[in-house]
Formats: structure tokens, sequence, C-alpha cells
């Protein structure tokens, strides 16, 4: 609870900071919705976007959520996770049960910029996991992750003002060594949903420190930027 109490405190401060720094501190708003679906912010609103979503890299985020909701008595056990998992932008295997992937692959708009390599990709790892034991459903989540995305580039062209930046800091990645090009893909998606342009800052390499890692695909992180 002390360390706890005293991380609050340093946020706290920082905002404190920040906020003796402005002439006239906005107030902030917060809503709990969803970004795919909502209609909480109204059109052409934003001037700025700053987000990380999540990575196409089979990392659990509801997990991720367990120590504090926990801690928080909103979750005793690994079941109460999975409502929270199901609203989560698609990212890690477990949340593509019952999910209607080749219908979505075929058919959905949001996948049309780069549909011919994602159905390259999609079939080169639903062949592979047919050789891998835990056999994990890398093939859907790709599909899943970039519908979702390309749903979320749709709506915040709606929500965002004509000559708009939007930050998404993203990494690539490589499920059974398959790389996918996140970074050019999720840039692909904003040209089609009426942004302007979009360029890739590259931070730092990834999977390029551990000798026990899985597979030796060069991997990158960085700042995408899309102007509106």
């Amino acid at each position: 609870m002390d360390a706890f109490r005293q991380q609050v405190e340093m946020m706290a401060t920082d905002m404190d900071q920040r906020r003796s720094e402005l002439p006239q501190p906005p107030m902030a708003q917060f809503l709990e919705t969803d970004i795919r679906t909502t209609t909480a912010v109204d059109g052409g609103w934003a001037d700025l976007v700053l987000t990380s979503p999540p990575y196409a890299n089979n990392f659990d985020y509801a997990d991720a959520t367990r120590l504090e909701m926990t801690f928080m008595g909103e979750v005793s056990g690994w079941g109460d996770l999975k409502p929270l998992r199901d609203k989560l932008i698609k990212s890690c295997s477990q949340q593509m049960a019952r999910y209607e992937a080749e219908d979505v692959l075929e058919n959905a708009d949001e996948l049309a910029p780069f549909r011919k390599e994602i159905k390259k990709t999609y079939m080169e790892l639903n062949e592979l996991r047919l050789t891998k034991g835990g056999r994990k459903s890398y093939h859907s989540m790709i599909v899943g992750y970039f519908h979702d995305m390309g749903r979320t580039w749709k709506q915040l062209r709606g929500m965002t003002s004509h000559g708009a930046n939007v930050c998404f800091v993203v990494g690539d990645s490589a499920p059974y060594g398959v790389h996918v090009p996140v970074d050019r893909w999720l840039g692909e998606q904003a040209l089609a949903a009426g942004f302007k342009n979009y360029k890739f800052e590259k931070v730092r390499d990834r999977n390029v420190k551990w000798k026990n890692r899985k597979h030796r695909v060069p991997l990158h992180e960085g700042r995408l930027w899309v102007q509106g």
C-alpha cells in the first residue's frame, strides 16, 4: 500500500506541475467507451490523438490487468477476466474462440488495402500451427486484430479535424516466425479511412537481445504518425 500511495502521489505531483504551467488548464473528461463503435465524441473534435494501442503479438492484455483488478477487488480468479477479454481489441489467441476469421478475411472492407498479403499470412500461419505443439490461432488473431484496427481508423477519421495529427506507438510482430508489417498495414488502413499521409519513426530494434528467442526475425518499435 505504501508503494501504491507513493506512485499515486508522484503522478498527482506531475499533473499539478503541468497544470501550473498552463494559463488556462483544460478540464479532462474520461469516457468509458469503445473506439470501434462509439458515438460519444463529436465529429471533427480532436486535433491530436496520442495512444499506444495493443500490439499484435499474442499478449493477453486482460491478464496484464489481473494484479491491479485483484488488488481493487474486481476479480477473484482467472475466469473473471473473460468478460474483459471479450471487450478488447483482438490481439491474442485466447480471444479467437468462435471468431469467423475466414468470413472477415474475405469480406471486411477494413482489410481491402492489403487483402492479398494478409490472406497469404493467414494461410502460412494456419499451416505452421499444425506443426506446433500449442497450435495457437495466430492466423485468426492477425485477421481479428487488423479488422478491429481498421474499424478504429474509420472512427478516428470522423472524430478528428482537418489537419489533425495521430500518433500510434506500435511494433511489428512475427508469430511463429512469420513477419507481420504492422506499421505499414496500419498506415494503409489510415489512408483508406480518409487520412492524408503517414510515416513511421523507428525508436528501437526488438528481438535482438535474448539468445533464447523463439525466432530470428528482426522487429522494431516506434511512432506511426498519421495526418488528417
